[in-house]
């Protein structure tokens, strides 16, 4: 009779963590399905930005868009290296084959979503009125 109930408390958590877990993924999935925007990138190849990114100053903006500018200037000699190479997956190969040219390349997504940032925080600089360089602390010697 205890091994039984045992194996009862066993199922029932069990079923406990199944209904959370599907608790969670249907509320993100709702979230998608309503349309409603969620920090990151989106489907329709915007950016959204966090409520931590939009509380960030000029001067952390702006070095984000320095990070970001960089990331650009590199990704596309990645994705000429990743278009010369051989698909490393099945998934890749089919969406070469089927997709249009970019599907398939991972630098490619990775500079979509790049971009799609680097212009949501250039927007968020331009909203917060920071200039475009940053104001550094010198030394003046008279």
């Amino acid at each position: 009779m205890a091994a039984t109930w045992r194996q009862w408390i066993g199922v029932g958590r069990a079923a406990f963590v199944c209904a959370l877990a599907l608790n969670a993924a249907g509320c993100s999935t709702m979230a998608d399905l309503g349309g409603i925007p969620r920090p990151g990138y989106q489907k329709d190849g915007s950016y959204v930005l966090s409520a931590h990114e939009h509380d960030l100053g000029c001067r952390e903006l702006q070095a984000r868009q320095v990070s970001l500018q960089t990331q650009l200037q590199e990704l596309p000699t990645k994705a000429v290296q990743q278009m010369q190479e051989l698909p490393q997956t099945v998934a890749d190969a089919w969406a070469r084959l089927t997709g249009s040219p970019d599907q398939g390349i991972p630098a490619i997504a990775e500079y979509n979503e790049t971009k799609a940032e680097a212009d949501a925080v250039n927007a968020s600089i331009q909203q917060k009125g920071c200039g475009t360089s940053v104001e550094t602390a010198g030394i003046r010697s008279n």
